[in-house]
């Protein structure tokens, strides 16, 4: 049985005339009445009672019109789904988090690409930074969101694209000695404890980018507490027990009973700098759609002059 099948009974269900059916389908009427006979012997029973002045349905005709009505609306439905997979329009997306960070460019980047693509279903996994490029490889998720410092080199089979790059800051206690200062220098901090965001094993990329930026300096932090959470972080902060550095951002300010500061640095010191990445072999339509979109979005991401 073929959809073709299905279609031209309906079609003569409806007109209950082989001559009408015919034009409305644009086929000969010898023609219908052979598909329509070709129906009947395959489903072995007598869908129409006919002769030469009128048709009509039997009862299992009647049962088969409405199967056959929703099939063709499913098969109708299926059609719409796929054209709108490939122009875009539809599917899904999985995209990774990482916490305060993502608030500067994906709320907005979302708006953006709902207004565009309203169909496609995004949802969005909250990751560490050390996880986000293996849930990436094992396709957990489709677009991953990392920390790098500025001038890492590419990953081969990876694309990627910068959303911002930025200087670091501090984040502390309001009640940390070196909140009431306007700018920090590295110095004042190299005796404190550096919270960094890492896995539950070893020091991770946070960890190595607060490193770089003591190392640049010939200086080495005190001391490096690792944490699996910004909320944790936070906490830690909030009770003046650590600090933390990461990108300047404009769009989310610090949690309440934090600070934050600019460090004192040197034109030539590392850069946060935020990228979004994806598979080079990506041939999801929406991830192209989404980094369209993000692109579109990074243009009004830069903070005032």
């Amino acid at each position: 049985m073929e959809l073709r099948h299905l279609r031209y009974f309906v079609v003569l269900a409806k007109e209950l005339n082989f001559r009408r059916a015919a034009e409305v389908l644009r086929v000969a009427s010898p023609s219908l009445s052979k598909q329509i006979k070709d129906l009947e012997h395959e489903l072995e029973a007598r869908l129409f009672d006919r002769n030469t002045k009128m048709v009509k349905l039997t009862s299992a005709g009647v049962v088969f019109l409405e199967q056959a009505e929703a099939l063709l609306a499913k098969a109708d439905e299926a059609v719409v789904a796929v054209r709108g997979a490939v122009g875009g329009h539809s599917g899904k997306l999985m995209l990774g988090n990482i916490g305060p960070m993502s608030g500067e460019f994906l709320p907005a980047t979302l708006t953006r690409f709902a207004q565009t693509y309203p169909h496609v279903d995004v949802s969005i996994k909250e990751i560490g930074p050390d996880d986000q490029i293996a849930q990436l490889e094992n396709k957990q998720i489709q677009i991953a969101f990392t920390i790098n410092q500025a001038g890492d080199p590419k990953i081969s089979h990876l694309e990627h694209h910068v959303i911002f790059e930025r200087d670091p800051i501090v984040l502390l206690s309001r009640f940390h000695p070196l909140a009431a200062k306007k700018s920090i220098k590295i110095t004042e901090l190299a005796q404190d404890t550096m919270l960094c965001l890492s896995d539950n094993v070893n020091h991770g990329l946070h960890a190595t980018l607060v490193k770089a930026i003591f190392k640049k300096h010939a200086l080495k932090p005190a001391k490096i507490k690792q944490v699996n959470s910004f909320g944790s972080m936070y906490a830690y902060m909030i009770s003046n027990q650590g600090v933390t550095t990461g990108p300047k951002l404009y769009r989310v300010p610090p949690p309440p009973g934090i600070v934050e500061r600019p460090i004192k640095m040197n034109k030539s010191d590392p850069k946060y700098q935020i990228r979004a990445v994806w598979l080079k072999n990506e041939t999801s339509v929406p991830v192209k759609n989404f980094i369209d979109a993000l692109k579109l979005e990074t243009g009004l991401l830069e903070g005032p002059a």
